[in-house]
């Protein structure tokens, strides 16, 4: 976002954690307070609108930039109605989301609800409008690098799939869980309530890119040509993955699929044979034994509960302690508490 812009706008640095052998990863995040609505010719974080107000009223809203290593994140809120042309980013891919909506919005020639999924390609020019009030998110990477995040999807893997616009509605279910997540990241950076391990910017990374491409593979991925594999078999070289990296880090499904080429579907399938859970459960277990290990053995002093939850990629504070409650039988605070006293 342009400095200049007259508008108050605040900028944080948010801490990385330690650097591993992949190197470090830093989150930086600017907000601006929306005034008029030019403000909005950088809605997207390299983006070059022309944005015409089409109805009558006090132009208002917010918009935020983060910068979570080589990922672009960019989330706005405005009304009223506005006309926006131009080019999203000259050299980068962009994926964009509306999270909400009180009125009619197009893309293109394409309606748009919350929860849709558009791809708009680099240097391709982007024509929408928006009525009544709006919240968007949109996050912008390579052709590359998405197409590496969608490692087993056949259909995503071709760098050539994210040179082509696209709209993705997928089921009712898909839009309604990748809007909560996206906005629960959102809040989370706006609040700075987020992981400062190393580990825990990547998974959160990952979780992010992962919101927007699950409307994807809902509705675009296929098996064809995959290679079925044995589920039990799977399930273990799930596991032996899992215990082969660094002690307790947490391990996003879209690693799994990468590390393993094989597609979320599968996954499912397998997990669902052999433990008679979904993989998403299966690695939430995994990741609150890590939490809970972490409380029972790290001073009190050098580690919180919140903290704790974050880095190790839980979201929703709330629905993480009844997660806890209910595998452990006690508040994460009671362990906490316990081992302080233990220590003593």
């Amino acid at each position: 976002m342009q400095e200049s812009l007259p508008a108050a706008s605040s900028k944080n640095r948010l801490p990385a954690g330690v650097a591993n052998s992949a190197g470090p990863i830093a989150m930086n995040v600017h907000t601006l307070n929306l005034r008029t609505a030019e403000d909005l010719r950088e809605a997207v974080r390299g983006a070059d609108l022309k944005i015409v107000q089409l109805s009558p009223g006090t132009f208002e809203g917010r918009l935020m930039h983060a910068q979570i290593g080589d990922l672009s994140l960019s989330t706005g809120d405005f009304g009223p109605d506005i006309r926006a042309r131009g080019l999203m980013n000259q050299d980068m891919v962009t994926i964009g989301m509306m999270l909400e909506s009180s009125g009619a919005v197009s893309q293109w020639d394409y309606d748009v609800v919350p929860g849709d999924v558009i791809v708009f390609p680099k240097s391709v020019e982007q024509e929408g409008r928006f009525t009544g009030h709006s919240r968007y998110a949109t996050i912008t990477l390579g052709e590359e690098a998405f197409a590496a995040h969608a490692a087993g999807e056949p259909a995503l893997q071709d760098p050539a799939f994210w040179t082509k616009i696209h709209r993705f509605r997928p089921s009712p279910q898909v839009r309604a869980l990748a809007c909560r997540g996206i906005a629960e990241k959102i809040s989370q950076l706006e609040k700075g309530a987020v992981p400062v391990s190393e580990a825990g910017v990547r998974y959160f990374q990952r979780s992010l890119v992962e919101g927007f491409i699950a409307g994807i593979v809902d509705e675009a991925s296929n098996e064809h040509g995959e290679t079925h594999t044995n589920g039990a078999k799977l399930v273990r070289d799930v596991e032996d993955y899992i215990d082969g990296v660094e002690a307790d880090r947490p391990v996003h499904i879209s690693e799994l699929c990468s590390a393993l080429t094989v597609s979320r579907r599968s996954l499912h399938r397998a997990f669902q044979h052999s433990l008679g859970t979904g993989p998403v459960a299966y690695l939430r277990l995994r990741r609150l034994a890590a939490v809970h290990r972490t409380l029972s053995t790290i001073p009190t002093a050098q580690i919180s509960v919140t903290q704790a939850a974050l880095d190790f990629g839980f979201t929703d504070l709330g629905r993480f302690a009844a997660f806890y409650r209910k595998i452990f039988g006690e508040f994460p605070s009671h362990t906490l508490t316990k081992a302080s006293s233990i220590s003593r």
